[in-house]
């Protein structure tokens, strides 16, 4: 069971520990041409989920490089996509090859630590979370490199997806307003049961996605819990352009508000 649990509004706990037990964990990299991070990331996982029940997944998005190759090698499960499809794509296709009952989804890219997953897993495993946001903007978060632009984009579109879930969305549902702190919204290292999965509609291909789980799940009245984990955050690892996919975020979550809103009116 999760050991402490700081309340952070009505629906939103942030949790800061964690038990190990963890079910059957279905671990989904989607990676795009990281040859030089994926065996260390694969081999780091096996290590931290030693002795539980986990498979891991690495979806290659398009890679041109090693990527698939060097992941097979390692033991992972690979399913390739013949071209690149875009992030949000890659999420789905590995949950549709995943066997595991709580899904983790972990960048191919060596920001995240892989010992973090058994406290990303622990609020599902204990029916205390839906959907858990491993988050880099928490007291206790621990990141190393945090580049000043990404930074505060970051935090502000956590704001504006606060609102959204928090004032916004009931508001379009017609149900009364509830507090929902979101600080990462754009973290892709997350966790989340195949039950709650298959209730969103997601319908993103790209990064846009991880906004969108978020949206979903508080559409649906769901628990949206955060932990707080370690990261390297450094600007050349990441493929996620801050104005070209902010902007394609914050229209994806407009048409979404208007069709709940054509839905109910």
């Amino acid at each position: 069971m999760v050991k402490s649990c700081q309340k952070a509004g009505r629906d939103l706990n942030v949790c800061a520990d964690e038990s190990p037990s963890v079910g059957f964990a279905s671990i989904i990299i989607p990676v795009k041409d990281e040859a030089n991070s994926i065996a260390g990331l694969i081999s780091e996982i096996k290590e931290n989920l030693d002795g539980n029940h986990h498979e891991i997944i690495v979806i290659d998005d398009g890679s041109e490089d090693k990527t698939a190759e060097i992941a097979r090698a390692g033991g992972a499960v690979v399913v390739s996509h013949g071209r690149n499809l875009g992030k949000g794509a890659a999420m789905k296709t590995g949950v549709n090859a995943a066997q595991g009952d709580t899904i983790v989804f972990i960048d191919g890219d060596g920001a995240h630590y892989p010992h973090d997953i058994l406290r990303i897993i622990a609020p599902i495993s204990a029916g205390e979370a839906d959907l858990v946001i491993g988050s880099r903007a928490l007291p206790e978060s621990e990141v190393f490199v945090s580049p000043f632009a990404r930074k505060l984009s970051n935090g502000l579109a956590s704001s504006l997806m606060s609102v959204i879930v928090s004032l916004l969305l009931p508001l379009v549902m017609l149900k009364s307003p509830k507090r929902i702190r979101i600080t990462d919204c754009t973290s892709g290292f997350r966790a989340i049961n195949r039950e709650t999965w298959q209730k969103l509609a997601l319908t993103s291909q790209e990064f846009q996605i991880e906004a969108e789980m978020i949206y979903e799940a508080a559409k649906h009245d769901l628990v949206i819990t955060e932990v707080p984990i370690g990261c390297k955050w450094d600007s050349h690892l990441s493929h996620l352009s801050v104005v070209r996919d902010g902007s394609k975020t914050l229209l994806l979550l407009a048409r979404k508000l208007l069709g709940d809103m054509g839905r109910r009116h």
